[in-house]
């Protein structure tokens, strides 16, 4: 029975949808199938993102400094970069707060080489989001590193799953937590967002359109379809290609989707309200 159910579900992707977005002009983005999610349904494929965040109106932190024409944290400091796998828990939030978090540990020297802190400690313990069905805001999870902080991944390994809040490590040796120490919403402009990327990598979230869900590669502009629901990512960098200004966004669907697991959007237009809201960690 489960075998017949699922060769009746709807698959997200459509050969119809593909054709139109292959013939939009001037697209500045490639659009095709990933194969991460060729052949999943539509549930399925959803369960990559989160329901649409709420809006809040936050202090906001205005950044001014010098910043370079272009960067990139993936070129800076490779070796504290690292893309990771929600698989299909729809926890981008914890990812998106965690990574910079383990990120920035690194470029600071506040850790002598990249740690990877742990996504499934804040999804089970954070009881003011909603593991993997998401969170309302970004900024809960930055409450929570602030507040009780995570074990490194080692401690408490990622498991795709809601999971009880544990009380020990995996192995039962003691849980030892690491805390940020502030956190600023930066997304006053973008000038303020290049400055907060010159100290360290930068969480934010966007609304996600039925076309993202095509993305291969290319510098990524909202073209076509209804609003899917909302995800979080991690700003790494931006830069200018072919006159197209760009931001360098690390997502959290392993190194196999998009640009060796990054995506580039348009900059400076808060396309798909990726502006709108985006935390930089103290560590």
């Amino acid at each position: 029975m489960f075998v017949v159910m699922q060769s009746l579900a709807k698959e997200f992707h459509s050969q119809a949808v593909l054709d139109m977005l292959k013939n939009i002009p001037d697209l500045t983005w490639i659009p095709g199938i990933p194969e991460k999610f060729r052949g999943l349904s539509e549930e399925h494929v959803r369960r990559s993102f989160i329901p649409k965040m709420g809006s809040f109106i936050n202090e906001k932190t205005h950044l001014i400094g010098a910043a370079p024409a272009s960067f990139s944290w993936v070129e800076e400091k490779p070796e504290c970069i690292l893309v990771r796998d929600q698989d299909s828990c729809g926890s981008c939030w914890a990812f998106s707060s965690v990574g910079p978090f383990s990120d920035n540990r690194c470029i600071s020297g506040k850790d002598a080489k990249r740690v990877t802190y742990s996504e499934q400690y804040m999804i089970s313990c954070d009881k003011e989001s909603n593991g993997c069905s998401g969170t309302y805001h970004l900024s809960q999870p930055q409450k929570f590193l602030k507040k009780t902080g995570v074990p490194t991944d080692k401690c408490v390994s990622y498991k795709s799953i809601n999971g009880k809040c544990p009380t020990t490590c995996d192995d039962k040796t003691p849980l030892v937590l690491y805390k940020s120490t502030n956190f600023e919403d930066v997304c006053v402009n973008e000038e303020s967002i290049k400055v907060a990327l010159t100290q360290g990598s930068v969480q934010t979230s966007f609304t996600v359109y039925t076309d993202f869900m095509y993305y291969t590669t290319g510098i990524y502009q909202h073209k076509f379809g209804a609003q899917e629901g909302s995800h979080s990512g991690v700003f790494v960098g931006y830069g200018e290609e072919n006159g197209v200004k760009y931001w360098i966004i690390r997502n959290s669907w392993g190194p196999s989707w998009g640009e060796a697991g990054y995506f580039r959007i348009v900059r400076g237009i808060n396309d798909c309200d990726i502006e709108n809201a985006c935390y930089l960690a103290s560590v």
